[in-house]
């Protein structure tokens, strides 16, 4: 299932987000190579998982195996402090508008092929639902291009907002992505019969 953690539950899910730090450190230090992001305690944490983060987290087999994290757009962001030379014109600001980043998931939870594991599709789901219950219609991504099409696929409104750039050795472009009623019920179309859990 997914769990939802902001400011105001942090205090009674410590053990879970203590868990999604420890996973977002496998994927982005261990397995991307990301070594600025190390740390001696094995947790990858900046200075944007703070109490205005929300913290989405998948649980099966009783741990985290994958997780994202939400930063609304009128504070400081990824976009806004550290990738800003990936946005060519304005900067995308308002209250419907949040970033979407950190994105990962265990290895043996991830997609094979074209079809998105049952865990990608709930933690898509859960931004979708939260989002339409909170006035928010719009994420922006910095992804692999590679995502676009999908993201497509799925019924989202992607526009980029500028070229491809290479970062920590990966081609990375920013985009933002509006979402409806209509990209949930494509998101509900194409979950596995045999998913993990139902919500994501």
């Amino acid at each position: 299932m997914v769990l939802v953690v902001t400011a105001q539950n942090s205090e009674e899910h410590q053990a879970e987000l203590d868990e999604a730090f420890r996973l977002r450190h496998k994927v982005f230090v261990e397995e991307k190579g990301w070594a600025d992001l190390r740390r001696e305690d094995g947790r990858e944490i900046d200075r944007f998982d703070d109490e205005h983060a929300v913290h989405m987290l998948f649980t099966a087999e009783d741990r985290v195996v994958g997780y994202q994290r939400m930063l609304p757009s009128t504070r400081p962001h990824l976009l806004s402090e550290v990738l800003s030379d990936l946005c060519e014109g304005e900067r995308p600001v308002g209250e419907n508008i949040w970033e979407w980043t950190r994105y990962c998931v265990e290895p043996q939870f991830r997609e094979r092929g074209r079809m998105l594991s049952p865990v990608a599709n709930a933690l898509l789901s859960a931004i979708v639902e939260w989002g339409l219950g909170s006035g928010i219609d719009t994420i922006i991504i910095e992804m692999n291009p590679l995502w676009l099409l999908r993201l497509v696929q799925l019924h989202f409104r992607v526009t980029p907002l500028g070229l491809p750039k290479l970062i920590g050795g990966e081609e990375t472009v920013a985009v933002t992505a509006r979402f409806d009623e209509r990209t949930l019920q494509r998101l509900r179309e194409t979950r596995s019969p045999n998913a993990i859990t139902s919500m994501s």
